[in-house]
């Protein structure tokens, strides 16, 4: 029996309403275009890396200066929405990286990111290990050779109230939102790309897959063995000194400790009258519903660097990663498919720098000027070997 389909015709359609992919249909929906934005689950989920009550920002982005733009618009797009819709998406509790001064150091991450700030003139303090120590006394893993980057305008982003705006203000500017609804492929047509899920066809002049962790799978050929795909783990431990922790006694961290490798705990304030306090440290290799998982982290990665955190577990999440083989941005067309533009930007740095991509991305397929993104092309990968 066949299955009658619908067919939607579109101007633009978007594959992945997660953070760069919200945003993207935000800003084609400004247009006046027909607009179409499709995802295989509910956004915002907690299937991708879109979630989670708390993702870092800050201005001095040490990951080069290609990415500068992104996160300054993307700020001065955060203040806009806040005062605009009265909505609260950031937390400027001020961001701080910690990192070794050691000869021996193999992460130049805190001497480049006070480098972006002077070279740009982002207002920031650097601190002695002495400083640290007496501003956080419960940081009780200070080195020495440690020395600290704060930058006071800085902090976090709310994920989901973000996502949750960005959609609804897209429908309001008349987008379509398919929801629950998988892409099984996506093919070039006369005159744009055809989109099939089940029970639906889209028929758009042009398209945009930022698809996160299926984009690999999605996409197939040189995409698959390109986009690697990990999934990432956060822990949440019972505060014991809950005053130490609140935001203006502690700000967003981020802290790559010698002890450990240079592994960087990335660590966020309490809110309110909660007392857990979320860590992340990216790629451990631990599973908390084993036997000791959790305790195994808080050994390694709290005990000896954080005083007042009790062992005792309050909460873990998984969120998945999509990387690059140099953990860089993919924004491009499709070598092979005209009208298809490729969005793939969340190797664990990616949702600072959204608001910012996705107006970039809007004006590339609306043949408006933009930024040089010629630092985000697949054609850099031409002579690199993919990450196995």
């Amino acid at each position: 029996m066949t299955t009658v389909q619908t067919v939607l015709e579109a101007d633009y359609a978007v594959i992945g309403l997660g953070v760069m992919g919200a945003s993207t249909l935000h800003f084609l929906s400004q247009s006046g275009r027909k607009v179409v934005g499709i995802d295989t689950y509910s956004p915002p989920h907690r299937h991708g890396a879109s979630h989670g009550g708390y993702k870092v920002t800050r201005e001095a982005v040490a990951e080069g200066p290609a990415y500068l733009h992104f996160v300054r618009r993307t700020n001065e797009l955060l203040r806009d929405f806040e005062r605009r819709y009265d909505a609260d998406l950031m937390q400027r509790t001020g961001t701080l990286i910690i990192g070794s001064q050691a000869a021996d150091s193999s992460s130049s991450f805190l001497s480049d990111t006070v480098r972006t700030a002077e070279d740009n003139g982002i207002a920031h303090q650097v601190l002695s290990s002495g400083d640290l120590r007496k501003r956080y006394p419960q940081f009780i893993g200070v080195a020495d050779e440690d020395a600290g980057y704060f930058e006071p305008g800085a902090g976090f982003i709310r994920p989901e109230p973000l996502l949750n705006l960005q959609i609804a203000l897209a429908k309001q500017a008349g987008a379509a939102v398919l929801q629950n609804s998988a892409v099984r492929r996506v093919t070039p047509v006369e005159g744009g790309v055809e989109i099939e899920t089940e029970g639906v066809r889209i028929r758009a002049r042009q398209v945009v897959v930022a698809a996160g962790r299926w984009m690999g799978e999605l996409l197939g050929g040189q995409f698959g063995p390109l986009l690697s795909v990990s999934r990432q783990r956060t822990f949440t431990f019972k505060a014991l000194d809950t005053a130490a922790y609140q935001a203006g006694r502690f700000p967003t961290l981020m802290w790559f400790r010698q002890g450990v490798g240079g592994a960087c705990a990335t660590v966020f304030p309490l809110e309110g009258s909660g007392d857990g306090i979320k860590f992340f440290v990216a790629d451990t290799d631990v599973d908390p519903l084993a036997s000791g998982s959790s305790d195994r982290f808080f050994q390694r990665h709290v005990q000896p660097f954080f005083g007042g955190v009790s062992p005792v577990l309050r909460m873990s999440e998984t969120c998945f990663y999509t990387s690059t083989p140099d953990d860089g941005f993919l924004l491009d067309w499709h070598p092979d498919i005209p009208g298809l533009f490729l969005v793939s930007a969340c190797s664990g740095h990616g949702f600072k720098h959204a608001l910012g991509v996705g107006e970039a991305v809007a004006a590339v397929l609306a043949g408006r000027p933009v930024p040089d993104l010629s630092a985000f092309s697949l054609e850099r990968f031409s002579t690199n070997s993919p990450r196995s």
